[in-house]
């Protein structure tokens, strides 16, 4: 029988997990359920725990601080991290201090759960010492590789490592390797790679390219590995590259994406090198699934400013078609943006959606599409794990704000500047005066003006101008200098030039063949 313990401060998540174990009495008992890791700490010193389920952010001690006090004294519970928090520098965080699953509590299932909580227990009962019994990697057991990660192992440790390194005619690179999930409307369980399917499923992988490597979970859809890649004329780097792109990055048809740091050349370079992977498996948001990411020095920071006024703008205006180039060519320059950039990257993504619905609606107020009313920006776009599903995504935004905008309030006003061009075509019209008259800004005037006649302003005004000046040709005797005066042209030689780029005719030719 497993002995679980349950650390979170909130009650009803406490109340949940022991409902879910209830009915296992044969397989589970429940030993405690407490509010942080300073009373778990003193439950596990007290009496024998096999499986720690805990949250993350508590009070008092936290979940990191209580898993790393059970490694410094050298308590063996299996710990499963229970977060709300879905950050791969924190589940990298954890797995370096061992523990064995990072689940999130939006995601998980009860049967994900139970199947985890199982595949522990399982695994803790075929070992003799609830002790992982895998051989040595570079002279370490998995615990000491994990101590090397983390930057808390002793000399003693790092120089049998480096030892056992320059021993090796081969470098040590690390690679970062999450799975590929949709968004989360279409997101399938992962349970069948979850816990120690997932690493094994990679080792298998390296094992086919006859590569060294010891794999280890960060979450049931991310692991590490460290790498022992043979020694040739290109950088370690360059090498292990060429050597996964030999075959689809795939396990158990699910795809994967890899991040490959610079090499490793001792124990005390291993932290950066996991780093170094963790953040260049961040690249795969702007190459898209199943890419491979080689770590490069981090580009600078950019704040975007310039980029947000002008998204601003074009929504403030209405000119959605030049919102959705602006945007397209923004993504376009995905080579020079860096890992650091994501996040700013969906800031503006979110902005853009916010200020367009807000736009809508308020250009729009009977404006009741459930499509739109139904939109999130902030979740929708977190959830997107690649840039060209979040374009995707935001292009069908745009096109479902353009008929509203165009087919509701816009169109009373329209029809008040159409009323006065055609009152007013002969005199002097500016656009000034004719989006005044709509009551809208000049700029979003044009545009929603085009949208709903299919014609520029300048256009729809010539159109007018030239069609009375037929009526005038055909119906009187007057020349074509007073005709041109009369439909709003000072000068006879522009109104004959206008009126053939209409009509393809001069005023003359078009009076012999309409008289």
């Amino acid at each position: 029988m497993a002995r679980i313990l349950i650390v979170d401060d909130e009650v009803i998540v406490r109340k949940w997990l022991q409902l879910i174990f209830q009915p296992f009495s044969a397989e589970f008992q429940v030993v405690g359920a407490v509010a942080n890791g300073r009373e778990a700490f003193q439950i596990c010193r007290s009496q024998p725990v096999d499986i720690i389920i805990t949250d993350m952010i508590m009070p008092d001690m936290d979940g990191m601080a209580f898993i790393q006090a059970l490694r410094e004294f050298d308590l063996r519970a299996q710990v499963i991290i229970l977060s709300n928090y879905a950050d791969f520098s924190l589940a990298q965080k954890g797995m370096s201090f061992g523990a064995a699953e990072y689940m999130l509590k939006g995601e998980v299932s009860e049967e994900e759960l139970l199947a985890v909580v199982r595949r522990i227990a399982q695994r803790l009962h075929t070992l003799p010492d609830g002790r992982a019994g895998e051989p040595l990697f570079l002279g370490c057991t998995p615990e000491e590789l994990q101590l090397l990660w983390n930057g808390s192992c002793d000399d003693a440790l790092c120089a049998r490592f480096d030892q056992a390194l320059a021993r090796q005619s081969s470098a040590a690179v690390c690679v970062a390797c999450s799975l590929d999930r949709p968004v989360a409307s279409q997101r399938l369980p992962v349970a069948g790679l979850g816990g120690y399917a997932w690493p094994c499923s990679l080792q298998n992988f390296f094992r086919q390219l006859a590569l060294p490597a010891r794999v280890a979970a960060l979450s049931d859809t991310a692991a590490i590995a460290l790498v022992l890649v043979p020694s040739q004329d290109s950088p370690p780097q360059q090498a292990l590259a060429q050597l996964l792109s030999r075959m689809p990055l795939s396990v158990d048809q699910c795809t994967f994406s890899a991040g490959i740091s610079l090499a490793a050349c001792s124990a005390r370079e291993l932290v950066t090198a996991l780093s170094q992977a963790c953040e260049a498996v961040h690249l795969r948001f702007y190459t898209g699934a199943g890419s491979l990411c080689l770590y490069r020095p981090t580009v600078p920071h950019r704040e975007l400013r310039e980029e947000r006024r002008v998204i601003d703008e074009l929504v403030r205006n209405g000119e959605l078609s030049h919102l959705q180039s602006y945007l397209t060519g923004l993504c376009a320059r995905r080579d020079s943006f860096g890992p650091a950039d994501i996040d700013q990257l969906r800031r503006l993504f979110y902005g853009a959606a916010e200020a367009l619905i807000r736009h809508t609606l308020l250009c729009c107020p009977t404006a009741d599409d459930p499509q739109l009313l139904n939109v999130n920006p902030l979740a929708q776009v977190n959830d997107f794990l690649y840039l060209d599903d979040l374009l995707h995504w935001i292009t069908g935004l745009i096109g479902l704000c353009r008929p509203l905008i165009q087919h509701s309030a816009n169109e009373a006003n329209l029809k008040r500047a159409i009323t006065f061009i055609c009152e007013n075509y002969m005199h002097d019209l500016t656009l000034s005066k004719i989006s005044e008259i709509a009551g809208y800004s000049p700029n979003y005037f044009c545009n929603i003006f085009k949208e709903f006649t299919g014609k520029s302003v300048s256009s729809y005004v010539t159109d007018v101008r030239v069609s009375r000046a037929k009526y005038l040709l055909s119906t009187t005797g007057k020349s074509v200098h007073l005709i041109a005066e009369e439909v709003g042209y000072e000068s006879a030689s522009y109104f004959i030039k206008v009126f053939r780029d209409a009509t393809g005719l001069t005023p003359n030719q078009f009076r012999r063949e309409n008289r």
